[in-house]
């Protein structure tokens, strides 16, 4: 009787497809090429003599045997790093780019850093705080290995999590009764900014943008001094500010987080060690 084994590199490709629901996307997270990622899947079909996946137009989906598989690959997969980590993982060495917003920084970055550097001690992490307009361009051309991002386009990138963006004001300053309303506002072309604006267009006072930064300090200021009201994900509202509440403003829409790495970069071995520690770090959990 022929052998059946799923090889840990089937696997691997199995839950990065099953978790982005896309092959596309796998192959940028894997650094694989769509023809192999796959021969993986098929070989795992293969192998069990069942369906993993219903190909849909637009999004994989997982059959009950694919969920199954999803349930054990993951447990497996979760021994076989942690017994790599202990075996040779301290003995990783190089040196990686990770670029991050920094609105994520102090809600995310201390954990993620933590577990990382535990992990891999001798690995050094150069650390880019910009906003995602300036980060995906670096990411594109190699500059950056990995990045934090808000997703601009469906396809891009490892969805991590949704963050909320809120109301963001001065406890000292009243500004809603301010007609037209005073906004600080990201800086122009980014995602956030688009969705900010889509939702003021329904306030019925009117809005003036009176100062626009590519960087959280500098709306945070606008705010403290009492020329506006501001827009934040809320992860990055400083304690000293209020989350406005008020039926006068328009509900704000979340961001959607993403991780992806460069296709272009020099350590792709270790830019995927990086990219995974951030799912593990900052992912949703089902």
């Amino acid at each position: 009787m022929k052998d059946r084994n799923l090889e840990i590199s089937w696997l691997k490709t199995f839950v990065t497809v099953a978790h982005t629901g896309s092959m596309t996307q796998a192959t940028e997270l894997l650094y694989r090429s769509q023809s192999a990622i796959s021969m993986h899947i098929k070989n795992i079909e293969e192998t069990l003599g069942r369906k993993v996946f219903n190909r849909d137009i637009r999004r994989l989906s997982l059959t009950p045997a694919g969920k199954e598989l999803l349930h054990h690959a993951q447990k497996i997969l979760g021994v076989y790093s942690e017994a790599m980590q202990s075996l040779i993982g301290s003995d990783v060495r190089g040196t990686l780019s990770l670029g991050l917003p920094d609105d994520f920084v102090k809600q995310y970055l201390p954990g993620l850093l933590r577990s990382f550097s535990e992990k891999y001690p001798f690995i050094e992490i150069s650390l880019i705080c910009e906003p995602s307009l300036s980060l995906i361009p670096k990411i594109e051309s190699g500059e950056l290995d990995v990045a934090v991002v808000t997703r601009d386009r469906p396809d891009r990138g490892h969805f991590l999590f949704s963050e909320p963006l809120v109301w963001t004001g001065s406890e000292t300053c009243n500004l809603l009764d301010r007609s037209p309303l005073p906004v600080a506002m990201y800086e122009y072309g980014s995602e956030a900014r688009k969705k900010v604006l889509q939702a003021l267009d329904a306030l019925e006072s009117g809005y003036r943008v009176v100062y626009s930064s590519p960087y959280i300090a500098g709306q945070i200021a606008a705010v403290e001094s009492g020329m506006a009201v501001a827009v934040l994900t809320r992860c990055s509202v400083p304690e000293h500010l209020t989350v406005l509440r008020s039926s006068r403003l328009p509900a704000m829409p979340a961001l959607d987080v993403v991780v992806f790495a460069s296709q272009q970069s020099a350590n792709k071995s270790l830019a995927s060690l990086l990219v995974q520690e951030v799912i593990s770090v900052m992912g949703t959990t089902d």
